[in-house]
């Protein structure tokens, strides 16, 4: 029997792709920020997917702030245009 959660992450996993591999390309224009990560945490029917961003040092909060930002704004338009604003709004951003 296929659950909640596995259906969940199945329908999720093109978006999952198109969403990482273009964070990770925009990301690229930052240079305050280092490799990134992605984590999943699973609930029972849906699940988080944590891009967790490495800091530089030396790079300012407020400077941090605008990044995220950034990277935000642009990450919900790309959803929108794409068609996998489901997916972005599971998606979690931290640097």
């Amino acid at each position: 029997m296929v659950t909640n959660l596995e259906r969940f992450k199945k329908e999720m996993e093109p978006a999952r792709q198109i969403y990482a591999r273009e964070i990770m390309d925009f990301a690229k224009n930052f240079d305050d920020l280092g490799e990134m990560s992605m984590r999943e945490f699973p609930d029972i029917d849906v699940q988080e997917y944590i891009f967790d961003f490495e800091r530089v040092n030396g790079t300012s909060e407020n400077e941090l702030d605008e990044i995220f930002d950034e990277i935000s704004e642009h990450m919900e338009e790309f959803s929108r245009v794409h068609g996998i604003e489901k997916f972005c709004q599971w998606a979690r951003i931290f640097i």
